[in-house]
């Protein structure tokens, strides 16, 4: 359950940089506090695991400091192999009995033995008719270790992490915020992963991760072969949502960080010919910032801190 505070901090990261917005009153109204980020030397995080336990809580306090975030209080994104979405079907029980149901039956739609992972469900729709009644829910699993080796690094740095979400799943709200009729891709993406869901009328019915290649090399030659594999998962996916339910797609966002989501979403565009756009589903947050005027919240770079940050704003 989602604990309400006066204000909470939205974090997820990548192996290049952590990200944080902190947020204040409620998820129809959510003002801005604080935001930041900082950047991480090689090693510290790999493929969005933390792998140097010692030196990332020095860098995520040296974040907080810097930037001024009151709050200690996190919901936290996660993005990586370790966390397992898969999408089922199961008979229309009452409310209270949909738990258990799933407890029962998700190992047969889960890849891994279930005592490894803490597993979450959303229930996407209801079927009730005299030819169907059945729910349509997507499972989220994510592996115990690496779980416990965040809420074990942050607990050092004297953080506490409220709720931990999927980044990926934090992106698809921010995209609902745009569009949340007809039929579209959500191309999301940072240093490490790629995030591909698809929306149909609002509901989900499409989502994989794919790892994204690390390069050296300019921003234009990444952003390229970032889009390369986009396109692999963007062709891919669409085929298969267009096999299951028949329809096509309307377009593609690409929500990436400030100056790599217009590279890359041209790329698409010429390549595929899908009509592509960039949302800006924050653009009218409120502020009581502290840093300078001179000092612009950047919002394509905090687009999952801020969703996560909103959730957390919930009701108790």
């Amino acid at each position: 359950m989602i604990i309400r505070n006066k204000s909470i901090v939205g974090i997820e990261m990548d192996s290049k940089e952590i990200r944080a917005v902190e947020l204040c009153g409620t998820q129809e109204k959510p003002t801005v506090i604080n935001w930041g980020k900082i950047e991480l030397p090689d090693g510290i995080v790999k493929e969005g695991r933390v792998s140097d336990k010692q030196l990332f809580p020095v860098y995520l306090n040296k974040l907080f400091r810097e930037n001024g975030f009151k709050s200690k209080d996190v919901i936290l994104g996660v993005n990586n192999q370790d966390i397992i979405v898969r999408f089922a079907m199961f008979p229309n029980v009452p409310r209270d009995k949909i738990k258990n149901m799933i407890k029962f039956q998700a190992k047969e739609y889960i890849p891994v033995p279930l005592e490894e992972i803490e597993l979450d469900y959303v229930v996407l729709e209801e079927k009730n008719s005299e030819s169907e009644d059945h729910i349509n829910v997507v499972l989220v699993g994510a592996r115990k270790k690496m779980l416990n080796d965040f809420i074990e690094v942050f607990t050092n740095a004297r953080l506490t992490i409220r709720d931990i979400d999927s980044t990926m799943l934090a992106l698809g709200r921010s995209a609902l915020i745009e569009s949340d009729d007809g039929t579209f891709v959500l191309a999301g993406f940072n240093n490490d992963i790629g995030n591909i869901l698809v929306f149909s009328n609002g509901i989900l019915s499409v989502a994989r991760s794919v790892t994204i290649p690390y390069s050296n090399e300019s921003t234009k030659q990444k952003m390229e072969k970032v889009a390369e594999v986009l396109i692999a998962e963007i062709k891919s996916s669409v085929g298969y949502h267009k096999m299951q339910k028949n329809e096509n797609i309307d377009k593609v966002f690409v929500m990436g960080n400030c100056e790599e989501q217009e590279i890359v979403a041209d790329i698409i565009k010429e390549t595929t010919g899908f009509t592509v756009m960039t949302p800006t589903p924050y653009i009218s947050l409120n502020y009581k910032a502290h840093k300078g005027e001179s000092e612009t919240l950047h919002v394509p770079d905090y687009y999952a801190s801020i969703s996560l940050a909103i959730r957390g704003l919930g009701e108790e």
